[in-house]
């Protein structure tokens, strides 16, 4: 599987006037095993944020199972508080810059250990 970010970055007002725009955008993520959308230049959000991102977990869900959270990049305190009022906060993680929702998310490497080159370990 592939363990690279996906990040979509989104500007502007995120209302009922963008909606089918911003459900296509997100699409982007259903796919990614690493889903970040960067909020850092949007100047408005209201519900038609939270329900496409209510809708692209829920897609994400089917295809990777509960274990994929959406990361969402420097979202408003209001826009934390929607997720909250809606019982959805399970649905994502907030982080304040890019580059912590992507260090989040690197995968720890360990030696690999098999049979055949257990011999030289000692106990």
């Amino acid at each position: 599987m592939n363990q690279h970010a996906v990040v979509v970055a989104l500007s502007g007002d995120l209302d009922l006037e963008v909606r089918d725009e911003l459900q296509w955008d997100l699409a982007a993520l259903i796919e990614a095993p690493i889903a970040i959308v960067d909020m850092t230049a949007v100047t408005f959000a209201d519900t038609t944020f939270v329900n496409a991102v209510r809708e692209t977990a829920r897609m994400r869900a089917a295809r990777f199972g509960d274990a994929t959270r959406l990361r969402i990049v420097g979202a408003s305190a209001i826009v934390a508080r929607m997720f909250t009022i809606g019982h959805l906060q399970s649905l994502v993680d907030f982080f304040e810059s890019l580059n912590e929702a992507e260090i989040e998310w690197r995968p720890a490497t360990f030696p690999r250990v098999t049979l055949g080159n257990t011999r030289g370990l000692s106990r």
